[in-house]
């Protein structure tokens, strides 16, 4: 590819080479650090072992096993039928669908692995890439090392049981060194590596960090190019609105890039809880109380009383944020390093380095909430909620001003000196660290994940695998966790939710029948209209109040550790006189509907009636879906406000329901055009893109 869009000119040395030790080398070096990093922090991962806690069983492993299933039977995963009614797994973007590591991972690996080595993956990601960022600052090969630990492992390792955060995290370094990179060369690579960067985070899943990302490159770019001008060429200071302009179509690229991920989400977005902002959506939610920023300076406050950071909050409003949300810590150590790094920058006139300080203490004013009444008006801010999580920010800064401190300091010291004050500093602030993710975070790592037990689960031996095909919809205080081993599961628990499973008209009636509480005639109802053929109990049910039958107590040796249970048993029942899956409307004295086959994307009823009938099949009516009867197109129906229905003639028949999401087709032609400008791009002769613009170098 012409990489260049004016005639060469020659280079000289400077320090965003490679290695000088030799590109290869210092490439695998710096690999190897920052895979090394990860045996360190997260030894059992590398062991086989996992993590437990959190958001982890209840939200991302039930909708990876599903994912998994499709991947290896050679579909994509486009619909999960076991949350809920079912949703559009492929549009609930935290999923990653299309995300290009997922599709070989869970395609080829194990769940547990699979998710282990994402999580692994995206850590030294994370740590490559702001090295890279490092370096491209004029930081030595050590000083980038420290502040690739520091931005890597205070911000992320109290997170872990957010994938979002890790998975989408990790892009955020790279993003900003390819702005950077095309800021001081002027080549079009760099251009194109900022649309791939950001098409893979938003293929990655949750779009908090992306907007985050973009964000900051809007506020980065024009601070570096006319406040902190003096590294870059003449030519792109002069010409600063055409070097924006540029690194701007690289971000809508990739939007159009993602489109077949966007496009999805776009519409279930409007068909969601989620399409305005309302009490289950509150842009104040995760905002960090003023006081606990004491913890940057003074952790010893806070850690390890988890108290403390509770008492922070009105009674009432507890849920607003967590410690996990709040977290902001660098180590202290590197604070030093701050204070040296600004010394240094402003004898030397950096200003590159005070664009940073400029950011990162705006990201941490903005943690509080205090300018949510201006920015809630803004595109973007309104949606996308939780300012305690722009700490990622300030901690990019915070990383890079200590990496800058410490060329400071190591170079006022005696030669003999440096190499145990570089070892000290990376052994205390990695000992710092690891103590504090240790004291915050909400996951634990374990030797015998439960998901490594599905395949040994009671559950789906005694109770799923003998109905197979007609599947099992359990009404569980587990929320989604049954979901890993074959069942279905309400109530639903998703980020990003069709709008029926929130709506009050089609909602199960609060307060939920959970241990203390008995189910309410209209209750009962609305689990059998919804297709609930069995309850999973933390506690034996009462039969004067619930119309079951009791399958007996089982200890399954993949659930009980989710849910607290150790070795306690878990109570089964099956409703009774419930809808199931497929069921007529009325009464009649005919055979039920018998399911054939039911997967994700295809279902398939066997139905036989002497009269007019309609078929019903529970699950959620969803633009995409379409029905067939006999092998001919027939108009559906929605029963009940959300559920698939069709009108059937007097006879035998066969109805199809297949999933066909237009909304992916349409993203999916906008993502092909989009690569291929994309390849035409790299491609096109660079005397005709100068024409009118600065000559690139």
């Amino acid at each position: 590819m012409p990489d260049q869009l004016s005639s060469p000119r020659p280079r000289s040395p400077d320090g965003h080479a490679a290695l000088m030790i030799g590109p290869l080398f210092g490439a695998i070096l710096v690999v190897a650090t920052a895979v090394g990093l990860t045996a360190v922090f997260w030894p059992k991962l590398w062991q086989g072992g996992g993590l437990i806690g959190g958001d982890i069983y209840s939200y991302y492993l039930p909708q990876k096993v599903v994912y998994a299933e499709c991947l290896r039977e050679g579909t994509l995963p486009f619909w999960n039928n076991r949350i809920g009614n079912g949703y559009p797994q492929l549009a609930e973007s935290q999923t990653g669908a299309l995300y290009p590591l997922n599709l070989v991972l869970y395609r080829w690996l194990d769940l547990n692995t699979a998710y282990n080595c994402s999580v692994l993956f995206h850590y030294s990601l994370a740590f490559i890439g702001c090295w890279l960022l490092a370096r491209r600052l004029d930081l030595t090969r050590l000083a980038a090392a420290l502040a690739a630990l520091i931005c890597t492992y205070s911000w992320f390792p109290p997170r872990i049981s957010l994938e979002w955060t890790i998975v989408g995290g990790a892009w955020l370094p790279l993003a900003v060194w390819c702005a950077e990179s095309f800021i001081q060369r002027r080549q079009r690579r760099w251009i194109v590596s900022l649309a791939i960067v950001l098409t893979l985070q938003l293929l990655a899943g949750h779009f908090f960090i992306a907007f985050v990302t973009q964000l900051l490159l809007v506020c980065y770019v024009p601070l570096r190019i006319w406040f902190a001008g003096a590294g870059p060429p003449v030519a792109a200071r002069e010409r600063g609105g055409v070097t924006c302009l540029l690194l701007g179509a690289a971000v809508v690229g990739s939007y159009l890039l993602a489109a077949a991920q966007l496009v999805p989400t776009w519409e279930l977005k409007r068909l969601s809880q989620r399409s305005g902002v309302n009490a289950e959506h509150d842009p104040g939610r995760a905002a960090v109380p003023a006081k606990y920023l004491a913890q940057v300076i003074a952790p010893w406050a806070w850690y390890p009383d988890r108290a403390a950071f509770t008492e922070l909050h009105d009674p009432q409003d507890q849920d607003r944020a967590n410690r996990v949300d709040a977290h902001l810590y660098f180590g202290m150590l590197p604070l030093v390093l701050i204070v040296a790094g600004l010394w240094g920058a402003w004898r030397n006139s950096n200003r590159r380095l005070f664009v940073w300080l400029a950011l990162g203490i705006l990201a941490i004013l903005y943690m509080p909430g205090w300018f949510l009444p201006i920015t809630r008006h803004l595109p973007g801010f309104s949606y996308f909620e939780g300012p305690g999580r722009y700490g990622i920010v300030a901690t990019l800064a915070a990383a890079l001003l200590a990496g800058a401190g410490f060329d400071v300091v190591k170079a006022r010291l005696k030669s003999l000196v440096r190499p145990l004050f570089a070892v000290a500093t990376f052994a205390i602030t990695t000992t710092d660290l690891i103590w504090v993710s240790d004291l915050v975070h909400d996951a634990e790592p374990v030797d015998d994940p439960p998901v490594k037990l599905i395949a040994q689960s009671k559950l789906y031996r005694n109770l799923i695998a003998p109905r197979a095909p007609d599947p099992v919809r359990l009404f569980s205080e587990g929320h989604s966790v049954p979901s890993l081993v074959g069942a279905g599961t309400l109530p639903v628990y998703l980020g990003l939710s069709p709008s029926p499973y929130y709506d009050p008209k089609f909602m199960l009636p609060k307060p939920y029948p959970f241990r203390d509480t008995l189910p309410t005639p209209e209750q009962i109802d609305w689990l059998r209209r919804r297709g609930v053929t069995h309850i999973l109990s933390l506690v034996p049910l009462d039969s004067d109040a619930w119309p079951v039958r009791s399958l007996g107590i089982m200890s399954d040796p993949c659930l009980n550790p989710i849910l607290g249970l150790e070795r306690k048993g878990i109570f089964f029942y099956e409703l009774e006189e419930s809808r199931g899956r497929a069921a007529w409307l009325e009464h009649h004295s005919g055979p039920p509907p018998r399911i054939v086959k039911y997967t994700p994307q295809h279902v398939e009823i066997a139905a036989e009636s002497e009269s007019e009938e309609t078929l019903i099949l529970t699950d959620l009516d969803y633009p995409g879906w379409q029905v067939e009867v006999d092998g001919h197109p027939a108009a559906g129906l929605v029963v009940d406000g959300m559920l698939r229905g069709v009108a059937l003639p007097p006879g035998k028949h066969t109805v199809i329901w297949n999933y066909h999401p237009t909304s992916f087709y349409w993203g999916a032609g906008i993502s092909t055009i989009a690569l291929i400008g994309l390849v035409v791009f790299c491609f096109v002769p660079g005397s005709l893109l100068k024409k009118g613009t600065v000559p690139f170098q």
